[in-house]
């Protein structure tokens, strides 16, 4: 599921940008290989570079629930596309960007929560045995989840796509410490994330060519 999940960040940066065929493919090295490769780095301690970590800096690299192994690596391998395929055709116009409007809000809304739901088990089982389920972590995915959401419901100024979008920029980013963070530090975690997650989407969508 961890490994499906970034080829499902990307198609979704290159929607209607991409053929079939060559996403196909690009799963197949990422499920393959790619997530092989840094799953086996930080959660099975491969080519020894947790071991160095702990050596240089007393502590390994902590990544709970996946914000840098499943959802930053889906973001980098998505930007790499991105830049290599360019912006939309009729994205811009006379140098200037033409908004695009989500095809359907309701299913934007729908898609969004049953993400957002199924997220608690993707956070909680990420402790991946029976005795390792800790109720934190659901407390702190639900309190980052409230921040992303506050956040950007004030910075989008009560755009349905921003809204909608919050709680999982702060899912996102609560994933890695879930299992650490006080809950009102997740709040805040969260809140940031969603905050980022407005501006860097305006910045782009409205300045970068």
């Amino acid at each position: 599921t961890f490994a499906a999940a970034i080829p499902a960040i990307v198609s979704g940066g290159i929607a209607e940008r991409a053929r079939f065929y060559p996403i196909l493919i690009a799963t197949l090295f990422t499920v393959g290989f790619v997530y092989p490769f840094f799953e086996g780095i930080i959660w099975n301690g491969n080519f020894g570079f947790q071991d160095w970590l702990e050596g240089q800096f007393g502590y390994g690299f902590h990544d709970f629930a996946g914000s840098i192994v499943v959802h930053g690596v889906g973001g980098w391998i998505a930007l790499a596309a991105i830049l290599v395929l360019g912006a939309r055709h009729g994205r811009y116009r006379d140098g200037r960007p033409v908004a695009f409007a989500p095809s359907s809000i309701p299913f934007l809304a729908l898609g969004a929560w049953i993400l957002t739901v199924g997220w608690f088990g993707f956070n909680v089982m990420s402790a991946q045995t029976l005795d390792g389920i800790s109720g934190l972590v659901a407390v702190n995915s639900l309190m980052a989840m409230v921040g992303g959401t506050l956040a950007a419901m004030v910075m989008g100024k009560n755009d349905p796509g921003f809204i909608h979008n919050g709680p999982l920029a702060g899912l996102v980013a609560v994933c890695a410490g879930s299992d650490l963070f006080h809950p009102m530090g997740a709040l805040v975690v969260g809140a940031v994330a969603g905050g980022l997650f407005v501006y860097t989407f305006t910045l782009f969508q409205n300045k970068v060519q």
